[in-house]
Order: structure tokens, then sequence, then C-alpha cells
């Protein structure tokens, strides 16, 4: 074997102290990027919407925030936190400008609505002092010489369009996406126009939970019976009462969750703190609390309404087939656990979000 001369061994030693110190640092940068990603943002973020004149869904990053049947005029606020990301972001309405509905077949008639319009800005507020950020983003309606879609400039509530806030900002252009289809939470499905905006943050939101891990999704007899299965291997956890297995599998989705909306909470301590959310998963239970229904699935899987988010990466059976009940209370209202699912490379089926 040949020998190493002084020099050979001190370059050799150098080399091995250099790598180690290269690794060194490597390993601090990332405990620091997590240490920085890991601290809850300044601002919670909620989308208000208002409109008239079609059934619609709404959808932030192509995850659903709320859908609506009816055509009549609805407005609300809903929180987004979750649905949100740093950097770029898009809102998109989903709907279907329902003029009728025809005797003979009973498809839906639509089509340009002099009535039609929709209303929905961004807002950011300020956790400790409240103080609010609103963007305007897609704000159509009709024209009914053309039959095009078109932007207006009289937000309700608002002296005038907010495309730049401190930590929001958006060009105000919109993008027409259509045909698409609208699954509202019947599963009721219907043909349906798109628009889309995008917007951005500039919060350190950490990434969705799921990114990088999903495969593409197409509808199949094997995914709808592989999204059935998975449906009741999480149904089982319920019905079993195993809090320690409901938290394996919404851990990542409630510990994001709980960075987001609720100071930097863990998993545990976020559904311990929603009052009904702590009764579903078993953590506190009341005698007059609400009961895990039977799994609400069709008689053949054919026959589920699927609705695919996440650009064709997620996908959830509507209605939602986890649902609870009052059986003593017959006019209370029961509640649903609206699962969203994405599969892995290895096949694995796991929880993209959740609405507790």
């Amino acid at each position: 074997m040949e020998k190493l001369s002084g020099k050979q061994t001190l370059k050799s030693q150098n080399g091995f102290l250099f790598k180690r110190l290269c690794l060194f640092f490597l390993l601090f940068y990332l405990l620091l990027q997590e240490t920085v990603m890991a601290q809850p943002i300044e601002r919670d973020y909620w989308i208000n919407i208002h409109t008239q004149g079609s059934a619609w869904s709404l959808r932030v990053n192509d995850l659903v925030v709320y859908s609506n049947g009816g055509t009549g005029h609805r407005s609300f606020s809903y929180p987004i936190s979750t649905s949100m990301k740093e950097g770029q972001n898009t809102v998109s309405f989903i709907f279907a400008p329902i003029k009728g509905q025809d005797p003979k077949n009973g498809e839906y008639q639509q089509g340009p609505k002099e009535d039609f319009w929709v209303d929905i800005s961004i807002e950011a507020i300020n956790t400790q002092t409240s103080e609010k950020e609103r963007l305007n983003t897609l704000l159509l309606r009709y024209d009914m010489d053309t039959g095009e879609l078109v932007s207006y400039d009289t937000p309700m509530g608002s002296d005038g369009l907010v495309h730049d806030t401190e930590h929001l900002h958006t060009n105000g252009q919109f993008y027409v996406n259509s045909p698409d289809l609208l699954v509202v939470d019947t599963g009721e499905i219907v043909e349906a126009e798109r628009v889309d905006m995008n917007f951005r943050v500039s919060d350190p939101i950490p990434d969705f939970t799921w990114k990088g891990e999903t495969t593409e999704l197409q509808d199949t007899p094997l995914l709808r019976h592989e999204l059935r299965q998975a449906y009741r291997r999480i149904y089982r956890l319920f019905e079993d009462g195993d809090t320690e297995g409901i938290l394996r599998e919404f851990g990542p989705v409630w510990d994001r969750a709980g960075l987001l909306m609720a100071g930097g909470m863990g998993a545990r301590e976020y559904i311990e703190s929603a009052p009904i959310g702590s009764q579903l998963v078993g953590i506190s239970q009341k005698p007059d609390g609400p009961r895990l229904n039977t799994l609400r699935l069709a008689d053949e899987a054919v026959d589920d309404s699927l609705e695919f988010m996440g650009d064709g990466r997620l996908v959830r059976i509507l209605p939602s087939p986890l649902n609870w009940s009052y059986p003593d209370q017959a006019n209370k209202e029961g509640h649903v656990m609206p699962i969203v699912f994405y599969r892995t490379a290895a096949g694995e089926w796991r929880i993209a979000a959740v609405d507790s």
C-alpha cells in the first residue's frame, strides 16, 4: 500500500473537515428554514363573495371553498388561510347561469343573463391589530349585446377598485377557462363556465402538505374502487373511536391548519379547541353529542359523484360520505366532514384537505 506523505495527509484531513463544515452549514440552513416556516403568520385570510343569477362553486388554488346550488342572491365571507400559499395564488369561479329547465328532457338551459353578476374580494386581517387589507379580484357581469363576460369597477362596500395592498397584489385580468363541470354539495353535476384570476401573497405561508406527493388522477373504475376503500378505512377509525389513528391520518392537515388559523397549534391541540371537531374525533364526548351515521355511498361506485380539484390531483365524493346527526334532536342540523384525498406514486390514498 502506498504511504501518504505529510502534505497528502493534511490535504485529506482538510478536505474531510471542509465537507463536514459544508454539511454542518447545510443542516443549520435547513433547520433555520424549518424554524422560520413553523412560525404562525400575522394575518388571517378571508374571501368575500356577493353574487346573483347562477349556481356556483368558489375555489382558491383549485380547492373548493364553498358551493351553492341556487341562483338567488348570496353574500358571505369564508376563511381561506389553509387554501393559500406564498407567492402566486388563483381564485376561480365555476358557475352555471341557469335560465330555466327544458320540460321535455329536464336539461338545464344556460346562457348570458342580465341579472347575473359576481363580486369577489380577498381580505388579509392582522391578527394583532385587526387592520384589514382588501383586494378586489373577480367583478363580472354579462354584456348582453355581445354575450361576453366583462369586468366592472364598482365593488360593493367600496369607493373603488383595489389591486395592490401591502401583502396582496393582482393585475386585475381574468381568464375564461370554459367549459367546466359544476358539482354542488348534493352531488348533482351540471355543465358550467369557469373564470380564473391570479393574485400574489407575500406572507411566508407553507406549501400544501400534499405538494410533490400527488399523482394525476383519472376517472376509472379502479380509481372509484380505491377511493371508496379510502373512505371506508377512515370511516372505521371513527366507528372504532380510534382517536390516535384519526390524528395520524389527519395530522399533517390539522398541523397546517393550527399554524395558519390558530396561532401555531399542533394537530391535537387544534382539534381539541374545536367544539364539534373534538367530539367527532372522540377527544371529548357529550351525552347529547353527534352520532356517526352509516357511511353514505351510492349502491354502485359508478353512481358516485366525484369532484376533482388541485389540477386533477385531488378528489372527493359528494355528498360527503362521512356525516353525523343528533338522533334525539330531529330539528338539529348534523355535521359532515368533506375529506379530499390524493394518491401517492406508491398507490397510497392520503388526506389532502378536510373541513371539520
